[in-house]
């Protein structure tokens, strides 16, 4: 079975490391947690404000920023013998 890297599924994980981080931070706000949450992500992965939220909407096609945020996350997609492309992966020659 190959790991799924598509743009739709960098969203589901961003979106569940922020829903994550809101609900484990109660009884803060859930709107600020979530907020400093896509922050502390954005830095982590150091991009910009525009590639992070394609990437909240499922839109970021770019390669670079994709890795980013997945290695911000502790995933790297090259131990799993593929490489980011515009929009999708391909398998390491």
């Amino acid at each position: 079975m190959t790991p799924d890297f598509s743009p739709a599924m960098l969203k589901f994980f961003i979106r569940a490391r922020v829903a994550h981080a809101a609900n484990i931070a109660f009884p803060a706000p859930r709107g600020s947690q979530e907020r400093a949450a896509k922050v502390a992500i954005r830095k982590a992965a150091a991009v910009t404000e525009f590639e992070f939220n394609m990437a909240w909407m499922g839109r970021l096609d770019r390669p670079l920023p994709r890795l980013k945020l997945w290695m911000s996350f502790g995933i790297d997609p090259a131990v799993f013998g593929l490489r980011l492309n515009n929009g999708g992966q391909e398998p390491i020659q």
